[in-house]
């Protein structure tokens, strides 16, 4: 099985020897189209329902991919956010939240409403809700500091900050749904 997605892509097999012999050949059949591996990027690896915990895990397109055994004693394939992109999402907006403070909050609240929608959007999956919760805390936080160090009285209590981003800037919790994705075997 093949999942690509432009340059990046995973392949899995039901034999060993098939993986072994593809990621041999792999190097050479690429450098035919003047492409190469990013060996930092590329493992083969044992990945499988019958072998579950985070040892066997994966990275692919901002996602941590890995096997647990739920109450049921059923396996079950979880994903959340890989932590390296989590915590460069983390400091990328703590930063922006930083330079931006000084500036009237119309102007860039917006742009954090869709950073945050974005976000959601993208990572919003039901094994995934504790990331999108330490995203939004850590915005409100980082809000918290910076808002009030923009004068020299405090501008805003934790209470007064919420409301203000829920009742003028529709800036709410996250909330994650159960969705259903779909996939065609053939």
């Amino acid at each position: 099985m093949l999942i690509r997605y432009a340059d990046d892509f995973v392949v899995a097999f039901q034999y060993q020897r098939e993986a072994m012999r593809f990621y041999q050949e792999l190097p050479a059949r690429l450098n035919k189209f003047s492409l190469s591996v990013a060996e930092d990027k590329t493992r083969l690896m044992h990945f499988s329902r019958f072998r579950p915990g985070r040892k066997r895990s994966f990275q692919f397109l901002g996602f941590e991919f890995y096997w647990v055994i739920e109450f049921n004693k059923e396996p079950r394939l979880r994903r959340r956010t890989a932590p390296k992109k989590q915590c460069e999402t983390l400091s990328e907006l703590y930063r922006w939240i930083k330079q931006m403070r000084s500036k009237p909050l119309r102007d860039w609240m917006p742009s954090l409403k869709r950073k945050l929608t974005g976000f959601r959007n993208y990572y919003g999956l039901p094994d995934n809700s504790r990331s999108l919760e330490r995203l939004h805390s850590h915005v409100l936080n980082s809000l918290y500091k910076w808002l009030n160090r923009r004068s020299q009285r405090k501008s805003y209590d934790w209470r007064g900050l919420k409301q203000m981003l829920g009742y003028y800037f529709r800036i709410a919790p996250p909330k994650v749904t159960k969705r259903q994705i779909l996939v065609d075997w053939y």
